[in-house]
């Protein structure tokens, strides 16, 4: 007897010693440090800031317009909560710049000031041009399947970069206060140096300088350790033009919450055809602070601070897909967007943004006007766009987008 006890204690301790090896411990992918202390506030703009610790009620009630399904449908989660008076930074790979990744601000801003004024003036007549061959979005159905002319303006040069998204008109003389939507969660198969993103940007452009806040999932190789969507967020201004993602650099995104921060995992992705995980994301200006706000459904996750970020509101606002590579110098395979698949009406198999809002200048929420913007994608071999309008209630207008990527 003594001796099967010691056969089965030597299993026990083998079978112990497989599943530790197979299981290795993993260190926290984020670290606590004091609110005050955090980047953000490490600027000169921010020497007499003031941090906001909750929306004011004027911006709960903006939120509160939404529908009543999001709060139940968040499957976004902190684990782990940090002490009081300090909140979780990300442990970033590397802070990735617009440069590598982000090149509208190139395109639209730096090739803006080379420009001699001959330049200027023969590109402008060029754009009146190209201006009328822009498709508009009619108030129904639109799809990859619609004829999109081939001879469609592309928005921006770089080969490696691919977007399908519905865009505000460049022309429009209005300013939006925030946006928001119910995304579906995906995982596209990336590899190493790619990356594919559902997300939402607020642009202010003026001139040759232009601000941002973006944000949304991202799968993102060269950002993160390993291949899951996670929250991400990207942001530049005047003061910082390159940009910066999550909470890294001073002058951008304060971290507000204890345990939900840019950069943690969505663990719940969706399969084809099966139930889809939900999170709703806005970013909207608080009417009392203008801080810029990150919320996922009411629950407030950081700010943008006024000092640094489009003090006048959003000239321009996008949603849809954007994939790419950060190695640019050799041609590479593109990778997938959204579910990998292009954008179908059944939304069980198609990457989704649901109820697509815009925040107006008076602080109104309201549907996005399916007759003030257009759609934009780059390569239709490669990914889709199809805009729905006013689905249902709980889905009201919405977007879907996608495809296999590869040599686009």
């Amino acid at each position: 007897m003594a001796s099967l006890w010691l056969k089965l204690i030597s299993i026990s301790l083998i079978y112990l010693n497989v599943i530790a090896k197979s299981t290795p411990h993993q260190e926290s992918e984020f670290e606590c440090v004091s609110i005050d202390k955090q980047s953000a506030l490490q600027h000169p703009l921010m020497k007499n800031h003031r941090i906001q610790t909750r929306p004011s009620r004027e911006l709960l009630s903006i939120l509160s317009t939404s529908n009543g399904n999001i709060l139940r449908e968040i499957d976004l989660k902190g684990s782990e909560e940090c002490p009081k008076g300090q909140v979780p930074i990300h442990k970033q790979k590397t802070n990735l710049t617009n440069s590598l990744i982000h090149p509208q601000q190139i395109h639209r801003a730096g090739r803006i000031l080379k420009q001699s004024r001959r330049d200027k003036k023969k590109k402008k007549n060029n754009r009146r041009k190209k201006n009328k061959n822009k498709l508009m979005i009619p108030s129904a159905l639109l799809s990859q399947k619609n004829k999109i002319p081939h001879h469609q303006p592309k928005l921006f040069t770089e080969t490696h970069l691919h977007y399908a998204i519905v865009r505000t008109f460049e022309n429009t003389t209005k300013k939006w206060r925030g946006a928001q939507a119910l995304f579906n969660i995906n995982k596209p198969r990336v590899v190493q140096n790619q990356f594919s993103k559902a997300w939402i940007w607020l642009n202010y452009i003026q001139g040759s300088l232009m601000s941002s806040i973006q944000f949304g999932w991202a799968v993102h190789t060269n950002l993160y350790s390993d291949d899951r969507p996670r929250l991400t967020t990207f942001w530049m201004s005047d003061q910082h033009p390159k940009g910066c993602y999550n909470a890294l650099c001073p002058g951008g995104y304060v971290q507000i919450h204890k345990s939900i921060y840019p950069g943690l995992v969505y663990d719940k992705v969706n399969a084809l055809g099966g139930k889809q995980n939900t999170v709703h994301l806005s970013v909207a200006e608080d009417p009392v602070t203008k801080n810029w706000v990150l919320t996922i459904g009411s629950i407030m996750i950081g700010y943008w601070p006024r000092q640094s970020q489009m003090v006048d509101g959003a000239s321009e606002v996008y949603f849809g897909g954007f994939a790419g590579n950060t190695a640019s110098s050799q041609p590479t395979t593109s990778p997938p967007m959204g579910t990998g698949e292009f954008p179908t009406k059944d939304l069980s198999r198609s990457c989704f943004m649901k109820q697509l809002k815009y925040v107006l200048s008076d602080y109104s929420v309201v549907d996005i006007n399916a007759n003030e913007v257009e759609q934009y994608v780059d390569s239709r071999k490669c990914y889709g766009v199809m805009f729905l309008k006013y689905v249902d209630y709980d889905s009201r207008e919405t977007l879907t987008f996608g495809g296999p990527g590869g040599q686009c």
